[in-house]
């Protein structure tokens, strides 16, 4: 821009002199004709140029860039490099899209591309086929729309995406796992897992340990019986005795573990349980202080701090279990005479029962695993004490079918602290 300003500049000065050399020589009609032809030459120049810049924009090409002439050379000189360069970066852009579509395509999982008002931009041919997606009709059409499920909705317009979500194809009777993250500008990135095949054999493996379990229970039943029927006859020796006292305690265990599995594999059923039904909680803790009472014996001091008013619903069966779980890990591992707390209130609009014992404790590296399924932070003493290593994880699965969660806090020698939080959509008052 400055190289033409000074080239008009320059031509008006020239033109400017030569008027008045013009006049000095010859007359002034002449020197005004001369001036007046050597201008509109200067114009039809640069109208022909500009002309031959409007042709070459319509039909870019490095080949028939114009070369010009004076002040329009170092412009389609510039113009050249400019272009050029710009191929180059767009050659690179294509590139990196490419490898990018490459890499989108090479994915296992679904991936789709949308807008802050969720309408796609784009997707790979696995999220196409998981979703039903058809990119000529449903590319800038809201993802809503074009795969109706209530559970997708409400996920994306939580906006936080910490954790993902389930949902179901009946087209392709697919399950699909959903998880989005934001990426660029208000843009977001849907990830879709096809769970389909992990859900089947995750349901051959709970319908495995339930069979299995009835299998189990009738002959146990059995043996349990014939053991009982031994150690009531009067004619058992020392030696005797004790083995068969060892048979029964093993037999007992057996039948806790059996029952455990049972318990576990019923809560993991999302159809078995109606967990809409009313809780009345003062009926739950009535009956969860007499059954403690008996579990314990007087051996601790339990303080209870129950607030009435606050009901759930749930399921009670799976509510109790997670209940009497917590109070009798509690009472495993606090030392007799020791004391327990046990709370049920409602914080920050959350129901949370908690359970604190000045038991053992469990060390820092535990902490995250004692929830999994037979994990045991001392095998002696939980195989002594009668435990099964599966009463955290009914918990756990009790508050996951809840939308709930369990907070553990603990500390090595000093005790631990459980807390189970309800959320406040399944709260109630009475």
């Amino acid at each position: 821009m400055q190289d033409i300003r000074w080239s008009t500049f320059w031509f008006l000065a020239l033109e400017i002199f030569l008027y008045f050399i013009m006049s000095s020589i010859f007359n002034q009609k002449f020197a005004i004709f001369f001036i007046l032809a050597t201008l509109i030459l200067f114009i039809l120049i640069h109208i022909f140029w500009i002309h031959k810049l409007i042709q070459w924009v319509d039909s870019p090409s490095l080949k028939n860039l114009p070369n010009g002439t004076g002040i329009w050379q170092n412009i389609f000189a510039k113009l050249y490099r400019t272009y050029r360069q710009q191929k180059k970066s767009q050659t690179q852009l294509t590139t990196t899209l490419d490898q990018f579509i490459q890499a989108a395509e090479a994915i296992n999982d679904g991936i789709i591309g949308v807008n802050e008002e969720n309408e796609i931009l784009w997707s790979n041919k696995k999220a196409q086929k998981m979703l039903n997606i058809n990119p000529k009709k449903d590319y800038n059409q809201p993802i809503n729309y074009i795969f109706r499920n209530s559970g997708l909705s409400n996920y994306l317009a939580k906006e936080n995406y910490e954790e993902s979500t389930n949902i179901y194809n009946p087209t392709n009777k697919l399950d699909i796992e959903i998880k989005a993250a934001f990426f660029g500008e208000n843009h977001k990135l849907i990830t879709c897992r096809d769970l389909t095949s992990l859900n089947k054999i995750e349901n051959l493996r709970k319908d495995f340990v339930s069979n299995f379990s009835h299998e189990l229970k009738t002959p146990l039943t059995v043996i349990s019986g014939f053991i009982e029927t031994l150690e009531d006859r009067k004619t058992i020796n020392g030696q005797s005795k004790k083995i068969i006292s060892l048979m029964s305690e093993q037999a007992h265990r057996m039948k806790k573990l059996i029952d455990d599995l049972l318990i576990l594999s019923n809560v993991e059923s999302d159809y078995l349980h109606n967990r809409s039904e009313k809780i009345i909680m003062k009926d739950m803790f009535k009956k969860l202080k007499s059954e403690v009472s008996l579990i314990d014996q007087k051996q601790h001091k339990i303080i209870y701090s129950i607030n009435n008013e606050i009901n759930i619903y749930g399921s009670k069966s799976e509510v109790y279990s997670a209940f009497i779980n917590l109070l009798t890990n509690a009472i495993r591992y606090t030392d007799k005479e020791g004391e327990i707390s046990v709370s049920w209130n409602k914080i920050n609009n959350d129901a949370i029962f908690q359970v604190t014992d000045k038991g053992i404790g469990i060390p820092e590296k535990h902490v995250n695993r004692i929830t999994e399924r037979f994990y045991r932070v001392d095998e002696d003493r939980s195989r002594e004490s009668g435990g099964t290593g599966l009463g955290l994880s009914i918990v756990k699965n009790v508050m996951q079918q809840h939308q709930g969660e369990i907070r553990v806090a603990s500390e090595l020698n000093s005790g631990s602290s459980f807390k189970l939080i309800f959320p406040t959509e399944r709260i109630f008052l009475k």
